[in-house]
């Protein structure tokens, strides 16, 4: 059951399902507040009516919820790669498609192009925000 359809299938695979795993793990959310939050440090940064203590203060509280978005996000990301990617491997080991043939596959740059449009289809969709 191996050959070039399979192999594209299942690169295109790896891709969905890491776009998947990305809303359903609430990632996109958990980056927009990290950038909110990095946002709102600069500004508590440069506003000159605060006192230094006051800057302090505030930043040290931002950098644990940066520093928790970034282990969350570390994670969140390790793990949505490895599930698609650990699924398409085993089925490789399993002797139904073949895994070096699908990394050649996910390096081309047709694949590259499309994937990108594929991943931000995937994570667009609606329902998916």
């Amino acid at each position: 059951m191996s050959g070039p359809f399979v192999a594209w299938a299942a690169a295109a695979f790896i891709i969905i399902g890491f776009a998947l795993l990305l809303a359903r793990l609430g990632l996109v959310a958990v980056a927009r507040v990290a950038a909110g939050t990095a946002r709102q440090s600069l500004t508590v940064l440069r506003d000159p009516n605060l006192s230094d203590d006051t800057k302090e203060a505030a930043l040290q509280a931002s950098s644990k919820l940066l520093f928790a978005a970034f282990a969350r996000l570390t994670a969140g990301l390790a793990l949505a790669l490895a599930l698609p990617m650990a699924l398409v491997w085993l089925l490789g080991r399993a002797g139904w498609l073949d895994f070096d043939a699908v990394i050649a596959v996910s390096l081309t740059w047709p694949f590259l192009l499309g994937g990108v449009i594929l991943f931000f289809v995937v994570l667009l969709m609606p329902g998916r925000r």
